[in-house]
């Protein structure tokens, strides 16, 4: 019987050679492959035949289905957790970037750490956006096992941007970028915008989601009104540097405007602070309620340059908190001093020298409001 950790049909798919046709990703494999002429016709009988025996398959496709088995395509057994039963086409423009939430859902799965893929083109399928494909694959998973997620990608094929705040509660969100994939992964364990905590804030999304399918494999996504806050809050977040973009809030208010009760749907998220304005332009004439609460990753991110913002967002904690805080931004890891470096030009820089700039251009930025690198 064929297996694969997920199959699709891409006959006449625009990302392929013509004669391609179906592209999965093995069981044990951390690449995607693909299929063509005889291979691709024999590993997609056996979807619909599944033989019981050799003598069920035709002498002159034994040998093919022989060489599948020894590529991890095929076993010769009576069942399999990764046996395919049906080819689906692709529910996304990318098929590639459908197989990477399977990876991120399987990983997650093995582990049994809940997760809700966010934003992407599902938005577009729900109406809330026209355009239909993203750069990368957004993931939000439980904020206490955030940190083990992101490692668990790494073995195959993604590797964790150099962040300050990694280690601490102030990032949000990692980005992980691919090795061969060509597609990144974030993995959040909370939305920047919320005024509920992080478990909190996870376990609303969570029963508030629907089932879908790609690549063959049940993934959770937001319901459309949930999903419409997400990506409103995302759209208006303040930018270091650049503060809230007003073509941001017009984006935020179209979205808010598509949903039958948007102060409501804002409401149980918590996000009625950071979108009041939203809301505002886009159901001018809706009853908002007062605002309650500081919404989490906000009113640091408004400011000038990131030394302001990094010393705002150490103002969100306890004074105990706040030495180790203030000591990992001085003097940061290693990985996190040379891509500081390199964002400067001065990749060549050792790392004593390396963290020593870093510092100084902190310095600076506090003296002339400049935006410094991370």
């Amino acid at each position: 019987m064929p297996i694969a950790a997920a199959a699709l049909d891409v006959r006449g798919h625009a990302a392929f050679e013509p004669r391609v046709e179906i592209v999965l990703l093995p069981v044990d494999g951390v690449e995607p492959l693909a299929l063509f002429g005889d291979g691709a016709r024999v590993w997609r009988s056996l979807v619909t035949a599944n033989p019981s025996v050799d003598a069920d398959v035709p002498v002159g496709d034994l040998e093919i289905v022989r060489d599948l088995s020894s590529a991890g395509l095929v076993v010769f057994a009576t069942d399999h957790p990764d046996a395919v039963r049906s080819l689906e086409a692709p529910r996304y423009p990318s098929p590639l970037h459908e197989l990477v939430h399977v990876v991120v859902a399987r990983v997650a799965e093995q582990r049994g750490i809940r997760c809700v893929f966010i934003k992407g083109p599902e938005l577009q399928r729900q109406g809330l956006r026209e355009r239909d494909h993203s750069g990368d694959v957004d993931v939000w998973c439980e904020p206490r096992r955030w940190v083990e997620l992101v490692s668990a990608l790494g073995p195959l094929g993604w590797s964790r941007e150099p962040d300050p705040w990694w280690g601490t509660p102030v990032g949000h969100s990692a980005t992980l970028t691919p090795l061969n994939w060509g597609c990144q992964i974030d993995v959040h364990r909370r939305m920047p915008g919320m005024t509920i905590d992080d478990d909190e804030a996870f376990a609303r999304i969570f029963d508030a989601c629907d089932s879908i399918r790609v690549a063959g494999t049940s993934v959770r996504v937001p319901r459309r009104d949930v999903h419409a806050v997400i990506a409103a809050l995302h759209a208006a977040r303040p930018e270091i540097g650049r503060g809230i973009a007003p073509s941001g809030v017009d984006l935020a208010a179209d979205l808010l405007r598509c949903l039958e009760d948007p102060v409501a749907a804002c409401d149980r998220l918590g996000a009625i602070p950071a979108l009041s304005e939203a809301l505002r332009r886009g159901v001018p004439d809706a009853e908002i309620p007062p605002t309650r609460g500081v919404p989490r990753d906000w009113v640091w991110r408004d400011h000038p340059d990131r030394a302001r913002a990094y010393i705002a967002a150490l103002g969100e904690y306890r004074l105990r908190a706040r030495a180790s805080l203030v000591w990992r931004l001085m003097w940061p890891s290693a990985d996190v001093a040379l891509e500081s470096a390199r964002r400067a030009g001065s990749a060549a820089e050792g790392l004593f020298s390396a963290r020593l700039h870093r510092l100084l251009r902190g310095v600076r930025g506090l003296l002339t409001g400049r935006v410094g690198q991370r």
